[in-house]
């Protein structure tokens, strides 16, 4: 049995970029680990076993999810049949985007 897709969307890119990007100015390597962590867990989450699965979640948009915690960020994401979609790659520290 094969992994998932993971397919990010292009919010969630766009926040993963400027999360890196902002790191990256303090510390290029500590940005590296980090967007290294968010793909690894992206990929850990499209294994079909063990299949991990972070608490329910619904986006203030009203999107139902779940989500996962690699530190700094909240991975939001969604299951399709063989696709994971990533949501929102949100700092934790920023104001809360879910219910």
């Amino acid at each position: 049995m094969t992994s998932d897709r993971v397919m990010f969307s292009p919010l969630a890119l766009a926040e993963l970029a400027e999360l890196t990007e902002y790191i990256a100015a303090q510390n290029p390597d500590a940005a590296e680990q980090v967007r290294a962590a968010v793909v690894a867990m992206t990929e850990q989450l499209a294994l079909p076993a063990p299949r991990l699965d972070g608490p329910p979640a619904v986006l203030r948009s009203g999107v139902a999810c779940r989500r996962s915690f690699v530190h700094p960020v909240a991975i939001y994401y969604r299951r399709a049949p063989g696709v994971l979609e990533v949501l929102r790659v949100y700092h934790h520290a920023r104001e809360p985007i879910a219910r």
